[in-house]
């Protein structure tokens, strides 16, 4: 049978013994609907519990928790196994009640720390033609998934775009993994290695999340604020989500503060609002033409000088550097890909001119989009 996850926000104070009476319920019933529980989740501070559940379909599943004890969840996804598994980690214990724990025997939130990081370099073809920040070579990549492996974190093979992603059970070994990947690239940066694949300049981001919104799929909200966080920072610089600094002093039961360095940027929550208001209202226009700064300024709610400081502060670019850098993104996603012409590709991103596309794809990534196709064939 199809596997789901569900998601509930409970109004008021939640205890694990409430949880775990409401379980029993559904046990007593889930023959009835044809459904079996087989784990769940609490997050006592956020009164967030996560159901996993086998069932013929997602209606049978919310029914059994309607007739069992009412509270029916806010989102109900189905998920592949391996995927699940991928995310949620594997043996994890379980108490009698079918509760989740951590390996020191707590509530599992079911929280866990993405890590998105972002390499690009310089490649040098065959035929001695310079390009700028091409694609992944294979060293530095298995750079990063060895060590998200060795941190015992999870790496993500196929998420959209070029970021490679990990997630983490501890927040902890997610931050030293991190900084495992920058110690390691900066070194070789700093040995002004001959190899063109090493030639490389990476951005990483660390975002803790939830399975499940009240809206969206399975980790997409944290997946999404991750790579978004990511491509937010400067280079060679990790930034951290807001909450992972106080989840780093809860795990390591430390008074004394983490050593943050200046290559660390740990963002506030209304930066962390600015930027995903940023990202939701640059990306839905990026297809427009004119769309430019003053729209952006409009759809913000900021003066052009407020949003060129705020910007600038947050990125180390301009308001114009900055759509002009996720357009160009956008378009080398779509090349690799492969399924549209260039002609489409720049309409896709907001050009009209080809021509004049492939002049500003050339400045961004040194080779023209027609090359581009002939590197990936």
């Amino acid at each position: 049978m199809p596997l789901y996850i569900d998601y509930h926000q409970l109004e008021g104070e939640l205890t694990i013994e409430d949880v775990r009476r409401a379980h029993e319920t559904d046990l007593a019933n889930q023959e009835k609907y044809g459904v079996q529980y087989l784990q769940f989740w609490v997050n006592e501070k956020a009164s967030m519990v996560f159901c996993l559940i086998e069932g013929p379909n997602p209606e049978s599943c919310v029914a059994c928790h309607l007739t069992s004890h009412g509270n029916t969840p806010c989102n109900i996804q189905e998920v592949e196994p391996g995927f699940f598994k991928l995310f949620m980690g594997e043996g994890l214990p379980i108490d009698n009640h079918h509760m989740t724990l951590t390996q020191d025997g707590q509530a599992d939130s079911a929280n866990r720390t993405i890590l998105a990081c972002d390499i690009q370099g310089i490649a040098i073809l065959d035929d001695g033609k310079e390009y700028k920040r091409m694609l992944i070579s294979t060293k530095p990549k298995n750079l990063v998934v060895n060590a998200i492996s060795r941190f015992n974190g999870r790496f993500i093979e196929h998420t959209t775009g070029d970021c490679l992603v990990g997630v983490f059970n501890s927040p902890i070994n997610a931050l030293r993994c991190a900084r495992s990947i920058q110690d390691h690239l900066d070194r070789l940066a700093k040995a002004q290695n001959e190899s063109s694949e090493w030639n490389v300049v990476f951005r990483l981001a660390l975002n803790d999340g939830q399975p499940l919104t009240r809206e969206e799929g399975f980790f997409e909200v944290a997946i999404k604020k991750a790579k978004r966080f990511c491509l937010i920072a400067e280079s060679n610089q990790i930034v951290l989500s807001a909450h992972l600094k106080d989840l780093f002093a809860m795990e390591t039961e430390a008074s004394a503060p983490l050593p943050f360095l200046p290559s660390v940027k740990i963002l506030t929550k209304p930066q962390e609002d600015f930027i995903n208001l940023l990202f939701e209202h640059t990306e839905k226009s990026l297809q427009t033409e004119s769309f430019d700064v003053n729209h952006l300024c409009l759809q913000m709610g900021k003066s052009r000088t407020q949003l060129y400081r705020t910007i600038t502060n947050l990125t180390g670019k301009s308001p114009n550097e900055f759509i002009k850098e996720l357009r160009m993104r956008k378009a080398w996603n779509l090349i690799k890909s492969k399924e549209r012409n260039i002609s489409e590709i720049a309409l896709e991103v907001g050009y009209s001119n080809p021509s004049y596309f492939s002049k500003i794809f050339h400045e961004s990534f040194g080779c023209t989009p027609s090359e581009m196709y002939s590197i990936i064939r």
